[in-house]
């Protein structure tokens, strides 16, 4: 094993790649994470994995219980609804708070490098991509509000949004991210905040008529 392999990063890129696993459906509710497995599928010590696995349970990804090792939470159709109606008014707050702040420093950079972030990734063919693009997109939003613990509750949201699939085409979440930041860029508070909920909202209906 390489010092590359078990520096501090190494835990995040197993957070990282079960989480993507999680989208692609590699790794599945209920699935069991068992240490010699991540070591051997990782190249990482034991330490990385028991790292990157105590990271997991903080996120609310997998829950450790004693004598049977760490587990993927299964979210069910009620929790996963609370997550998006959460999602729905904290992504509509970071929205109205970026139009507020919008011409300040380097602001109008930073929502144009993620929406052009978007924009690549929606011509990508991998999917996930425009997940970790949507996720920028999200924390550019709180970060230009100059709200950390927007930035740190969007943060969390992400790791449970990712087990939602995306339900609009590259070409429709490509039109509503840049209609979010259009409202944005015009500094207008209320249409950012909006458009940026009635994007979430696209979800929950989904989910909504599918239960």
């Amino acid at each position: 094993m390489t010092d590359a392999a078990d520096s501090p990063s190494a835990a995040e890129l197993i957070v990282r790649d079960i989480l993507r696993g999680l989208y692609q459906q590699r790794y599945v509710a209920g699935q069991r994470l068992a240490e010699p497995d991540l070591i051997a599928r990782y190249g990482v010590s034991r330490s990385t994995v028991r790292e990157a696995i105590k990271r997991l349970a903080a996120q609310g990804v997998v829950e450790i219980r004693r004598h049977q090792g760490a587990r993927i939470l299964n979210v069910t159709a009620a929790e996963a609804r609370n997550i998006l109606l959460i999602a729905e008014m904290i992504v509509g707050l970071a929205a109205r708070q970026s139009a507020h702040e919008i011409d300040k420093g380097d602001n109008r950079k930073l929502l144009q490098e993620a929406l052009d972030a978007m924009a690549t990734a929606s011509a990508s063919s991998e999917k996930f991509d425009v997940v970790l693009a949507r996720n920028r997109f999200h924390r550019t939003l709180a970060r230009i509000a100059g709200s950390p613990v927007l930035e740190n509750t969007l943060a969390n949201l992400h790791v449970h949004l990712v087990r939602n699939k995306l339900v609009m085409t590259p070409e429709q979440r490509l039109a509503s991210y840049q209609s979010i930041a259009e409202a944005i860029f015009a500094g207008d508070a209320e249409t950012a905040e909006t458009r940026a909920r009635s994007h979430v909202r696209v979800m929950i209906d989904l989910l909504d008529q599918d239960g």
